[in-house]
């Protein structure tokens, strides 16, 4: 065997490797016959030139900061049932997350095939490959284990080494077990290619050698997100700041109801079956015409929250980047359908790339408020603020902001003065405010940044007229309000009047309700509440004094934070509550935080929201039992489902009046001898 080690030196003006100028170079080296020009052996080799290094809590790319914005890849094939080994699929898969202003991708557990680093040299995507470790996978006292994972450390950074690409290299996914194994890989890729950086585990002990951490914590505090807030002035630079880059783990993970229209496009060896038995149980629970309608409504819900998610994370000035899970659904374990596009990296209609690349780009504007609902004596203030990672600064920015109304009226514009905005970080552009008193009645506001005329992003704002809530609830001879279901409340609806229940939330047996789409899926965690939003029936009259969308938004923050779901499975199939909390797809049980019926010949709603617990600190909550006060008064308010007391008292905690208690006993027994 002949070696041969020559530099080749490529001058000042090499061009370097990164996702904006993804530029390649070829070496090409040819054997030659002895004493003549024929060519026996030739050899073509593609690389970039980059630099990637540590320092201090960032990641520096050819000198400059670098923030990842990503996705985790799970090995999700269902088509074919094993990873694409050809350059279109890998290209195809890249340019769509491109399109939607993304930068990196981490392969979960598991090494991509040539074909996808080829594809993401070509198209400047940067990777985070790993090796099939996951959890158990370092137990210690394996040395058949241990070797194979020697030799597969030293394969990888052979094979793949020379991509560009090839940015990030860690072990494996939540490592446990012998942390001086991993350790001992760490410290041999760190020693033998100083190409890229590398870490010892996903969201685990560290280990010495690592150059960077992917986790959801850190010695100081989250560094991850997973849900939304009601206000955007947050970050979780406080979790940062450690002296080693950071990048978020996992962050999002928010469910949407599934698509079962999907089912027909599982052609290939991986069948739907679970998505069938999800079908199969919503029409059992008497709801299969609403399975549309629950995948679209969540689907928003999700969009809702990734975008505060990810602003989150561009606002963490500190952060090195994060890992969304998943831009794509996973069809595995029982299903985690949190993607915004299915797991055939086709879009489930819940948002376009171009209204994505609002707030997921390499330059973005973003705006710091205190709260998304208000009373219309105060005054809305925002922070104005540009992620820029981009190549690109900013010599006296054009920034101007305007608010319009849901008729799309400019109702308020200015214009904020800032000086030069640098790159690759995040800038302050200033402040600005308006009054609110324009607004008299409630209303949903637009509030819109643009920063050169080309970087622009939006934020929904809900304003109120501020109002007592005993005058909104005040009974009189034909409408009773009340906390509990009584004798009285029997009479009004036996004399054929209207009553109004709105239980205490401690009276309400069930879920406490929550703003949040469930976690990952329900299979793996069984965290309450196990609901997927809300479906609003914004049709009925009930909210025509109520602006809302048929999904749930943040003005819903406080009702639902402060409301109960009521378990309706025994209740008349025809019932439907106007707000209809959905189930997770594994139970598909009938929710309702709010219904209508008709009870011994009079009419009754139900609303189970807490109407005491800092109310007037509450205005959507005081907008909604207003529009709710003024159905109940009108002629709109007809419901036309009976329903019988046991159903009532099935929802409450036993703290009936005696009649009460006696009838409903009644009721039970005549309806048992009847069957």
């Amino acid at each position: 065997i002949i070696s041969l080690e020559t530099t080749l030196v490529l001058g000042k003006k090499v061009k370097l490797w990164d996702e904006f100028s993804p530029d390649l170079y070829q070496l090409q080296c040819s054997l030659l016959s002895s004493g003549s020009e024929e060519v026996k052996q030739q050899k073509q080799l593609s690389f970039g030139m980059r630099e990637v290094k540590a320092v201090g809590d960032d990641i520096l790319l050819n000198g400059h900061r670098l923030h990842l914005r990503g996705t985790v890849n799970n090995a999700e094939f269902p088509l074919t049932g094993h990873v694409p080994m050809d350059d279109a699929s890998w290209e195809h898969i890249f340019n769509i997350l491109k399109s939607y202003g993304m930068n990196h991708m981490r392969f979960h557990s598991w090494c991509p095939p040539a074909a996808c680093f080829r594809m993401a040299d070509k198209m400047g995507v940067y990777l985070e490959v790993e090796m099939p470790m996951w959890g158990a996978d370092a137990k210690p006292g394996d040395e058949a284990r241990n070797d194979f994972f020697r030799r597969e450390l030293k394969a990888i950074l052979k094979e793949y080494g020379n991509h560009p690409s090839f940015l990030l290299y860690c072990n494996g996914n939540e490592l446990e077990g012998d942390f001086d194994f991993l350790n001992e890989l760490t410290e041999y890729g760190r020693s033998h290619d100083n190409r890229r950086l590398f870490s010892g585990s996903t969201a685990r002990k560290h280990v010495k050698a690592e150059q960077f951490y992917v986790s959801h914590r850190s010695d100081k505090g989250s560094v991850t997100i997973y849900e939304g807030r009601p206000m955007t002035d947050w970050d979780i630079n406080a979790g940062h700041g450690t002296g080693q880059p950071i990048i978020s783990h996992e962050t999002g993970q928010r469910c949407v109801y599934p698509d079962f229209s999907e089912i027909s496009a599982y052609t290939g060896p991986v069948e739907a079956r679970n998505l069938e038995r999800y079908r199969d149980s919503l029409a059992a629970h008497g709801m299969e015409n609403l399975a549309a309608d629950f995948f679209r409504v969540s689907g928003q819900q999700t969009r809702i929250e990734y975008k505060d998610v990810i602003e989150g994370q561009l606002r963490s000035s500190l952060s090195s980047g994060f890992q969304l899970l998943s831009l794509i659904d996973f069809p595995g374990q029982g299903y985690a359908p949190v993607g915004i596009l299915n797991a055939f990296w086709k879009s489930k209609g819940i948002i376009t790339p171009e209204k994505f690349r609002e707030f997921c780009a390499p330059s973005v504007a973003l705006l710091r408020f205190q709260k998304r609902a208000f009373f219309n004596d105060e005054i809305f203030s925002g922070k104005a603020e540009l992620y820029n990672y981009s190549p690109s600064r900013f010599r006296r920015p054009d920034v101007r902001w305007h608010v319009t109304d849901s008729r799309g009226t400019t109702l308020y514009s200015g214009r904020i003065s800032c000086k030069e905005i640098s790159n690759y970080g995040v800038y302050p552009l200033g402040e600005f405010e308006f009054p609110l008193n324009r607004i008299t009645s409630n209303e949903k506001l637009t509030v819109h940044l643009c920063v050169d005329k080309k970087i622009t992003n939006s934020w929904d704002i809900w304003v109120y007229p501020r109002k007592q809530v005993k005058e909104i609830l005040k009974s009189d001879n034909q409408v009773l309000f009340t906390p509990s279901y009584t004798a009285e409340a029997r009479r009004y609806l036996q004399a054929g009047k209207s009553v109004v229940l709105l239980p205490r939330p401690e009276a309400v047996k069930g879920r406490k309700s929550n703003f949040h789409n469930h976690f990952w899926n329900p299979i793996m965690f069984k965290w309450q509440p196990l609901t997927l939003g809300c479906l609003i029936h914004k049709e009925q009259p009930m909210f025509a004094d109520f602006v809302t969308d048929e999904f749930v938004d943040w003005q819903w923050w406080d009702i639902l934070c402060h409301a109960k779901v009521i378990e309706m499975n025994t209740a008349p199939n025809a019932l439907l509550p106007f707000i209809q909390s959905i189930d997770t797809y594994q139970h598909n049980h009938k929710l309702g935080i709010g219904f209508e019926a008709k009870l011994h010949g009079g009419k009754l709603l139900v609303l189970a929201i807490d109407t005491e617990n800092k109310i007037d600190q509450r205005p959507a909550s005081l907008q909604l039992l207003q529009s709710i006060s003024n159905y109940v008064r009108s002629e709109a308010f007809r419901p036309v489902v009976d329903i019988d007391e046991a159903f009532v008292a099935s929802f409450l905690t036993p703290q009936l009046d005696n009649e009460i208690k006696e009838a409903v006993q009644d009721e039970f027994l005549n309806s048992f001898q009847n069957k």
